[in-house]
């Protein structure tokens, strides 16, 4: 009997289905970009690479303490990194070409303006 095609994961609440040719670290990363809040600042970053933290704050319009919560979860995940900058932090997005090409590759399976947005202004750079 051959293998199956398709491959279901558990990511906390939802159960994700994935192509079996689809290789974890794409998996992962198409699950983090699958989170709303996530996705908006990873695209920020993207933009903005070496953003402050008062800059995401603002950009995104939640609490500090909720961007810190979701910057945290990107660093443990390796999506996200920090630096020590004189005064604070700033942050870039570790694997923004591949995050990129996979924003790019699935854009029609986020059905979000701000993904939009985004692949717009990546493209006209």
């Amino acid at each position: 009997m051959g293998l199956g095609v398709i491959e279901s994961e558990r990511d906390r609440q939802f159960v994700r289905f994935y192509p079996t040719s689809i290789l974890q670290e794409e998996r992962t990363l198409i699950s983090v970009l699958r989170q709303p809040r996530l996705r908006e600042i990873i695209t920020f970053l993207i933009i903005h690479p070496g953003a402050d933290y008062k800059a995401i704050v603002q950009e995104l319009n939640l609490s500090s303490s909720t961007i810190s919560w979701y910057l945290n979860r990107l660093e443990e995940m390796g999506v996200v990194t920090r630096e020590k900058t004189g005064a604070g932090l700033s942050f870039q997005v570790a694997k923004s070409q591949e995050l990129t090409r996979i924003l790019s590759t699935y854009k029609l399976s986020f059905l979000d303006n701000a993904v939009n947005t985004f692949l717009d202004t990546w493209e006209n750079l």
